[in-house]
C-alpha cells in the first residue's frame, strides 16, 4: 500500500481494518497430496495398479487431447469403466461424458485441463496427475476437484525423471513437502503382461479412429459441428466406445491377418479366374 493510498484510507474511512493475502498457492486440510516418482516408460503400469487399490470415483490428468483418449482406451482394454473429456470435444460429447460421470456410469473421468476448473463435478474422490502440470496454478486447479465440501479427497502425483524440478517448483509454491505414496513394486511387476497387451490395443484403436477421422475429412471435409481439430474426432468416438468388455473392437484387432503367403496365393487366383 502506498503512503498516498493510506492517507486517503484514513482520511475517508472509519476503523479501517487491514487485510493481507499470502501470495503463496494453498490446498485445502481435507486433501491428502502424495507424489510417486516412477520411471516415464512404466507410467500406464503404475496407473493401472493404482486405480486397482484406490475406490471411488477418480479423474486422471494428461496434459494432451490425444493422451487423455489413448489412457481412456487403455482403461478399458484392462477393464476398467472410463471416459475422455477435453476441450475439443463436441459439447454434447463432453456434457454426456461429464453426466455418465456424475451418475458414477462411469468411474474414471481422463481429463485434460479443461476439467480442472469451472466445471461441477461433485463427490470425486482422487484425483492422478499422470502428466505433471505445466504450472502450480494448474495443479492447485487440478487437485481442488477433490476435498470439496468439507469431504476428504486424495490426490497421487506423477513424477518421473523428466519431471524433477518442475514438481520441486510445485512444493516450494505450496509450502508443503509431500509423502511418498507407498505401493507394492511386486505387484506392479504381475500387471506387466496385462498392460503391455492393453497398450497394443489402445495403439491400434486409435491408429484406427485417426484412419476414420481423415477418411471422413476426404468424404466431407470437417465435421457438422465445425470442430475440425486434429485430434477431436479420435476422443469424439472414444466417448461413444462401450465401456464395457469391447468384444467387438478387440474381435477386429485379434483377427488374424493374411500372410505373405496367402496374399501371393490370392492373387494368383484372381489371374487364374481371369
Amino acid at each position: 500500500m502506498t503512503k498516498k493510498v493510506a492517507k486517503l484510507q484514513r482520511a475517508s474511512l472509519r476503523d479501517p481494518v487491514k487485510v493481507e493475502v499470502s501470495g503463496k498457492y494453498s490446498t485445502v486440510d481435507k486433501l491428502s497430496q502424495y507424489y510417486l516418482f516412477i520411471p516415464a516408460k512404466l507410467k500406464d503400469h503404475y496407473l493401472a495398479y493404482l486405480l486397482h487399490q484406490l475406490s471411488g470415483s477418480t479423474i486422471v490428468f494428461t496434459h494432451t487431447r490425444l493422451q487423455a483418449s489413448r489412457v481412456a482406451l487403455l482403461l478399458r482394454a484392462l477393464g476398467f469403466s472410463a471416459v475422455p473429456l477435453h476441450g475439443q470435444m463436441a459439447q454434447n460429447k463432453r456434457i454426456a461424458a461429464l453426466n455418465k460421470f456424475r451418475a458414477r456410469d462411469r468411474g474414471i473421468l481422463v481429463a485434460t485441463d479443461v476439467a480442472s476448473r469451472g466445471l461441477d463435478i461433485p463427490h470425486v474422490d482422487n484425483v492422478l496427475n499422470f502428466d505433471l502440470s505445466s504450472n502450480v496454478k494448474d495443479y492447485v486447479h487440478r487437485v481442488g476437484r477433490t476435498a470439496r465440501a468439507g469431504r476428504p479427497g486424495k490426490s497421487v502425483t506423477f513424477v518421473t525423471q523428466y519431471d524433477v524440478m518442475l514438481y520441486m517448483e510445485v512444493e516450494r509454491a505450496i509450502g508443503k513437502k509431500l509423502p511418498l505414496y507407498e505401493v507394492n513394486r511386486d505387484e506392479v511387476v504381475r500387471l506387466g503382461d496385462q498392460v503391455s497387451e492393453a497398450q497394443r490395443i489402445a495403439k491400434m484403436e486409435l491408429q484406427d479412429l485417426m484412419k476414420g477421422r481423415q477418411a471422413k475429412k476426404r468424404r466431407g471435409g470437417a465435421d457438422d459441428d465445425g470442430d475440425d481439430g486434429e485430434d477431436a474426432a479420435e476422443a469424439d468416438e472414444a466417448a461413444d466406445f462401450d465401456s464395457g468388455d469391447g468384444a467387438a473392437g478387440r474381435k477386429k484387432i485379434f483377427a488374424k491377418r493374411p500372410n505373405k503367403q496367402q496374399q501371393q496365393q490370392g492373387k494368383g487366383n484372381k489371374r487364374r479366374k481371369r
